[in-house]
């Protein structure tokens, strides 16, 4: 599950911005090459801890474990190497689940309300982070996350396979090429209706065991 999704789940357990931006520190922190933070805020602690607690749920769950081994095995097929096809299948759904987790106006709000709380002089002065160049990045990243704001409308195939490749771009095992980010967006073009059929499931799956 990424962010967005942590932003989703910890909502439907409280509103509350420290919280929400909490479930959302791990990933963001990722997303800027930084290691997890430490605070002493306790509605920061909350929604970490909730962050480590909803990606052991969600791994597990039976929706998420279909969908991944479904994705592997039509990758795999196509001359994706074994182990570029398991990381495009468990981020390529984890990035398709996003949208529908976050199509309540209640969870969009809390995620751009705790966006907004994280600045500097809010929420964000409780943040550690272990490098001294890291909260700027942080905050750059929050700053953009807040401009491109949220939506519902399904984001093209051609930008989920770039978002993949970005993702996985770090890691020379496994990032992708060309051909293999291609490949990558026939998946989400085939995959996408399944996906979108079956999130509603996966969300009272989480509700069951996370709330």
């Amino acid at each position: 599950m990424n962010y967005l999704g942590h932003a989703a789940v910890a909502s439907w357990r409280s509103p509350d911005s420290a919280f929400v931006l909490g479930a959302m520190l791990p990933d963001l922190a990722t997303m800027i090459r930084a290691r997890t933070p430490a605070t002493t805020h306790a509605g920061l602690d909350a929604g970490m801890r909730f962050h480590h607690r909803t990606d052991e749920v969600f791994h597990r769950s039976p929706v998420f474990v279909e969908l991944t081994r479904s994705a592997f095995a039509w990758l795999l097929a196509r001359g994706v190497e074994r182990g570029r096809a398991r990381a495009v299948a468990h981020v390529g759904v984890e990035l398709l689940l996003d949208t529908g987790l976050l199509r309540e106006e209640p969870g969009r709000r809390a995620y751009l309300a705790a966006l907004e709380d994280g600045a500097p002089r809010s929420l964000g002065q409780y943040v550690v982070w272990s490098s001294g160049r890291d909260p700027i990045s942080f905050d750059d990243l929050r700053e953009r996350l807040l401009e491109r704001g949220v939506t519902t409308d399904e984001p093209d195939a051609a930008a989920v396979a770039e978002r993949l490749r970005r993702a996985l771009g770090a890691r020379p095992r496994l990032a992708l090429d060309d051909s293999a980010e291609l490949i990558a967006r026939d998946w989400v073009v085939a995959a996408r209706p399944d996906v979108a059929a079956r999130a509603a499931a996966l969300a009272r799956q989480l509700a069951e065991r996370l709330l």
